[in-house]
């Protein structure tokens, strides 16, 4: 065969620069959805999202019952699972959960909360949030479980 008839070698794109345009115009669509108002959702079974929020609830009832109610510390004995229950919190963190206690906030009715029971409660001018019966859970900023409470009331 002569030397002058050669097969020229395969022309691959360069790598990089399609990931990076491909990337740059994702970022591109996703960002324009933004500046419109809407909110991108990801179809997610309503059982599952259940099951997260009741894994979230019990992890937080656990890590409640953990506490010594008169100085919040981590009981002695419990310090061995705590750390295992905070491990939990930070992975629903970075799950996009957010997990909301109201004990001892001031109450209003307009807030998204069941009240179980109210307690008339001598010395408080203002409803306030007495226990915390079921957190409200967020889930990427999408309330997935309304919170339980009971509420002081003046007397």
């Amino acid at each position: 065969m002569p030397d002058d008839f050669k097969i020229p070698s395969p022309q691959w794109p360069d790598e990089k620069r399609v990931i990076d345009a491909l990337t740059k115009q994702i970022k591109s669509i996703l960002s324009s959805q933004r500046d419109a108002g809407t909110s991108i959702r990801y179809a997610v079974p309503e059982k599952f999202v259940k099951s997260i929020a009741d894994v979230a609830t019990n992890a937080w009832k656990a890590r409640t019952k953990m506490m010594d109610g008169s100085t919040g510390e981590v009981r002695e004995e419990m310090k061995r699972v705590h750390r295992h229950i905070e491990a939990m919190f930070e992975g629903f963190r970075e799950m996009g959960l957010e997990i909301k206690d109201h004990t001892g906030e001031i109450f209003d009715y307009g807030l998204p909360l069941n009240v179980v029971t109210t307690q008339p409660t001598p010395g408080i001018t203002k409803e306030r949030v007495l226990e915390t019966l079921k957190p409200t859970i967020y889930w990427q900023e999408q309330m997935i479980q309304m919170g339980e409470v009971v509420i002081a009331t003046p007397v």
